[in-house]
């Protein structure tokens, strides 16, 4: 009989051998191998424009089926195989928030903008105001996204994402618009997020404060592939990022 103790849980993030270039033979990533357990938290880091956000477009399926390119190897999250799997049902397992805010808000009210993806995906819309109430906007409803200020413009997107139950999410930079107040809360709204939904979370990040104070690891890009690193042995390389302030 099985023993519980001894099972191995399957990586929900697995990726072999990926290799991707925007313009032929130009890649931006090469043979990159990783995987990421259930419920980690884990950061994507690098220098500016090495392709960390490019990883986390493959991984949402943004990369191959809105942006092209060449890509090649295997690519698995949520149970789903990235390539072969339309972007409409990868939406029900994957969130992704971008660095650019306004970018992702249209609606004319915080309420539709959070049922906006609960009615394209048909689910239930009373997940809307739960998420609302787990971010502390439901008394935000009524007012309209783009004239909120960018910590709150961050909760909102926050909210219309964790509303569909994603099973892995994905933040680009995103204690870029924030003060240190909003970056605090920033880490414990996506620390109560984790441990009671169980959500893994990827945050593509160049903050040190981020990376140390939420990340159990990091996946450190680096000469066009990356590689999973203890933070506290990064930190020994790069001193520069110590968040022991």
């Amino acid at each position: 009989m099985d023993n519980p103790t001894h099972r191995v849980l399957q990586p929900i993030i697995q990726v072999k051998d990926l290799s991707f270039a925007y313009k032929k033979e130009n890649w931006i990533l090469k043979d990159v191998s990783f995987s990421i357990q259930p419920g980690e938290i884990v950061a994507i880091a690098g220098q500016s424009g090495i392709g960390k956000t490019t990883m986390g477009f493959i991984l949402k399926g943004l990369i191959p089926h809105t942006i092209k390119g060449k890509l090649k190897g295997s690519i698995q999250v949520a149970g789903w195989d990235v390539k072969k799997t339309k972007i409409v049902k990868l939406a029900k397992a994957i969130g992704m928030v971008f660095q650019d805010l306004n970018s992702q808000l249209f609606s004319t009210s915080v309420q539709e903008e959070v049922e906006f993806g609960l009615r394209n995906l048909k689910l239930n819309l009373e997940w809307g105001l739960e998420a609302m109430e787990f971010l502390g906007i439901a008394n935000l409803r009524e007012r309209m996204p783009m004239n909120l200020s960018a910590g709150q413009k961050q909760r909102v997107i926050l909210a219309a994402i964790i509303a569909t139950h994603p099973k892995v999410l994905i933040l680009d930079e995103p204690s870029a618009h924030l003060d240190k107040i909003s970056k605090i809360g920033l880490k414990n709204l996506l620390m109560k997020l984790n441990h009671e939904y169980g959500t893994t979370i990827l945050i593509i990040e160049q903050d040190p404060w981020i990376l140390g104070e939420m990340c159990q690891s990091i996946l450190h890009v680096e000469d066009c592939t990356i590689r999973r690193t203890d933070k506290n042995r990064l930190l020994e390389k790069k001193p520069q990022w110590s968040w022991k302030t």
